[in-house]
């Protein structure tokens, strides 16, 4: 079983009880700090689907972070753990690690006013304005020559700063939002072409085609999953 509550910053509180393991789950470009049998891992930005893993003894609880939001409160360039789960003890020093999963237990039981879903939001909030910007800029499909000269000077600095802050380029997070938006209009209820066409996709196949790599199913099969 799997629920999930949104924050107003954006962050999600997630928790999966008696999984298997196996399940599709499709890029979104996000980062989650998983607690699992007392456990934190970090599950970097994804580019494309993952099947989940086992749930533990007592499931899985998680915090999620939307794209480029979670790089200060790791202080690791996102990169470097895109596509990957790893210990968050061997991606930060021993210190933050028991500091981040203090702050985390207690919000198993949900956000409430708690110091440390402030903390976490404070930490967040920091870094944001830029990412921020340039998720607005990548929803409107602004080019990518435009956005760098605007928001870094330089197209080198630009693919430098997107590779720390959100783990992959420009293009990718672009793709990321176009399927984002396409998998909103088909839980609505549109067509496939309908959506292919609204958010930009060439056609039906190439809709089709970027499903299957970052969604993990066709249009058709994603549609009739959530009906």
């Amino acid at each position: 079983m799997y629920s999930e509550i949104r924050l107003p910053p954006g962050e999600a509180l997630w928790r999966s009880n008696g999984s298997a393991g196996g399940v599709v789950i499709p890029a979104d470009g996000c980062v989650d700090l998983i607690l699992r049998d007392g456990q934190v891992a970090v599950a970097g930005p994804s580019t494309r689907w993952l099947a989940s893993g086992p749930d533990g003894a007592n499931g899985s609880f998680g915090l999620r972070f939307p794209p480029g939001r979670a790089r200060h409160l790791l202080g690791v360039d996102l990169h470097r753990v895109a596509d990957q789960i790893v210990l968050l003890e061997d991606l930060v020093s021993r210190g933050r690690a028991m500091q981040l999963r203090e702050a985390m237990i207690p919000l198993e039981t949900g956000p409430g006013p708690t110091s440390a879903l402030s903390l976490i939001a404070a930490e967040v909030a920091e870094s944001s304005r830029w990412s921020e910007a340039v998720r607005r800029a990548a929803f409107e499909e602004a080019p990518a020559k435009d956005v760098s000269a605007t928001m870094s000077g330089s197209d080198r600095s630009f693919r430098r700063r997107m590779l720390a802050t959100f783990g992959y380029g420009y293009a990718t997070l672009v793709r990321l939002e176009r399927a984002r938006r396409a998998q909103w209009l088909l839980r609505s209820g549109s067509t496939i072409a309908a959506a292919a066409a609204e958010t930009g996709f060439a056609d039906q196949p190439h809709l089709s085609r970027e499903f299957r790599r970052l969604v993990g199913r066709s249009p058709a099969q994603f549609a009739a999953s959530s009906a």
